[in-house]
């Protein structure tokens, strides 16, 4: 690969089979190498580790800054004092970006008009798109700039996004599909999803 995605820190989901079914157990990088990933792996998940032996295949999907990666992997060492370690090569699949998992986040979001900003709140946000609210009747298919105010310590995030068909969603409740954004500004983003996730684990 020309650049290597995966980083210290990503999200991994292992596919954990149990007899006839199949467990998901989030784990993260980490220490990346070059044909294998050092996770972590939750206390609370051990349980499953005697199905995680030397040498079992498993199904991981990997969160990174161009998509979910989806690796048939082979545990390397066994879950032990919080870590596992699997072995994966490059050939994978990435799935659409607005596969990306969403977590819970209000924070200040712009739609940019000429007649002037809606200042909106944003409900969840990920990778690929924000849900946000506000009064202003927006229509299905509408494209708009739009700012994303992610931290208080950094410049917003620019992209261009389309307003989806709210379906299930609250009257004043909308989703943007981003349709243009900065790899490196989605990629802020995404790790901001994993560090909510990594503090509501903890608070578990």
């Amino acid at each position: 690969m020309v650049q290597n995605p995966i980083k210290r820190g990503q999200k991994v989901q292992i596919e954990v089979e149990t007899g006839s079914k199949k467990t998901i157990i989030d784990c993260y990088i980490l220490e990346p190498d070059s044909d294998r990933l050092t996770l972590s792996f939750p206390a609370s998940k051990n349980e499953f580790a005697p199905y995680l032996s030397e040498g079992t295949e498993i199904k991981a999907f990997l969160y990174s800054f161009t998509g979910i990666m989806i690796f048939e992997s082979i545990v390397y060492d066994a879950p032990f004092d919080g870590k596992l370690v699997i072995e994966y090569n490059e050939q994978h699949q990435i799935i659409q970006r607005r596969k990306y998992f969403r977590m819970p986040y209000i924070t200040d979001f712009f739609l940019v008009r000429e007649e002037g900003n809606i200042k909106t709140q944003t409900v969840d946000l990920s990778g690929g798109g924000v849900r946000f609210l506000t009064d202003t009747n927006l229509k299905a298919e509408q494209i708009f700039n739009a700012q994303l105010r992610l931290t208080n310590f950094e410049p917003m995030i620019k992209m261009q996004g389309q307003i989806l068909k709210k379906n299930f969603y609250k009257a004043n409740e909308y989703v943007m599909e981003f349709t243009q954004i900065d790899e490196a500004d989605r990629n802020k983003i995404i790790q901001k999803c994993i560090k909510i996730e990594q503090s509501q684990n903890r608070k578990d």
